[in-house]
């Protein structure tokens, strides 16, 4: 596919940067990636889907693309709409949508909100979004809000990238190459030295989370095809049973396990490609031919 273009989308919903693997005619693909990642994620996999033309989004935030106004905050179910605006400004009327964690939870309750924009799905190690438990709401919001008084903290700053390196890798499972690809993208050069371009208000307290009952909801008004992958061993965030009962819940669900942690996309991507592709292309023709009947 060669390499990718950096775009720029003038949505209703603000600026957002992308980048993208153009080609004409084919399966229109949009990528959503995970919670301070980029679309740099998505550069080991994009050039083995290269029957499909695809879109790899900076959500609001991360890498290029705009930050929210310091009076908004980065609610989950704020993206939906960032996304809808997304594809009228792409000219998209539907396309498949691959998402990984946070970019995967986003990607599952948009396809519940406007089945008619998503011919497929694909989660990479991501069932949905993360929930709360009912009885500490209180105490959730109380520390989200002591959280928010705070004063931010002064931005670091890194003397190279090779530091910033190091700094994501010490907070995450991201090998050395995954973390230098995404870490490129993020960062910001200043007199010499350089700083993250994500916004800061990115590691705010969510004061109030959805609860098990409504993702599963969410879950069974998903119509379209999906496809999901699962890091060996599982996430820790949810226990075999909830996923287990997420999966339960996706009505036409083809479910994976993969070995690898949970950015195996990026250092293992030909394990999963072909696979997604395959989907991606049997469900493209599976619309085109209902479209025609």
């Amino acid at each position: 596919m060669g390499e990718p273009h950096d775009i720029r989308l003038d949505t209703r919903q603000g600026r957002l940067a992308a980048l993208a693997w153009r080609r004409d005619g084919a399966p229109r693909v949009l990528c959503l990636h995970g919670w301070l990642d980029n679309a740099a994620s998505f550069l080991p996999l994009a050039p083995r889907l290269g029957r499909c033309d695809l879109v790899a989004l900076d959500l609001p935030g991360h890498g290029h693309s705009e930050h929210r106004h310091p009076t908004t905050r980065y609610h989950f179910i704020d993206y939906l709409f960032n996304l809808d605006a997304a594809l009228d400004t792409l000219g998209w009327t539907a396309c498949h949508l691959v998402g990984h964690s946070l970019g995967a939870a986003i990607a599952a309750v948009f396809a519940a909100a406007a089945p008619e924009r998503v011919l497929s799905l694909t989660l990479l190690d991501g069932l949905g979004p993360m929930t709360g438990d009912p009885a500490k709401s209180g105490e959730r919001l109380r520390r989200s809000l002591a959280r928010f008084r705070q004063a931010p903290s002064a931005a670091r700053r890194y003397g190279s990238i090779d530091e910033m390196v190091q700094a994501r890798r010490e907070v995450s499972d991201l090998s050395e190459a995954a973390a230098r690809l995404i870490c490129q993208r993020s960062a910001r050069e200043e007199d010499g030295r350089f700083r993250w371009r994500s916004d800061p208000a990115l590691n705010w307290v969510t004061p109030a989370l959805l609860t098990e009952e409504q993702v599963l909801d969410m879950l069974r008004h998903i119509e379209a095809p999906t496809l999901t992958f699962q890091a060996t061993p599982e996430s820790t965030w949810f226990s075999p049973e909830r996923i287990a009962a997420r999966k339960q819940a996706i009505a036409h669900g083809r479910h994976v396990q993969v070995e690898g942690h949970h950015h195996f996309h990026m250092d293992d991507p030909e394990v999963i490609a072909d696979t997604i592709q395959g989907f991606i292309l049997e469900n493209d023709a599976a619309a085109r031919m209902g479209e025609q009947t």
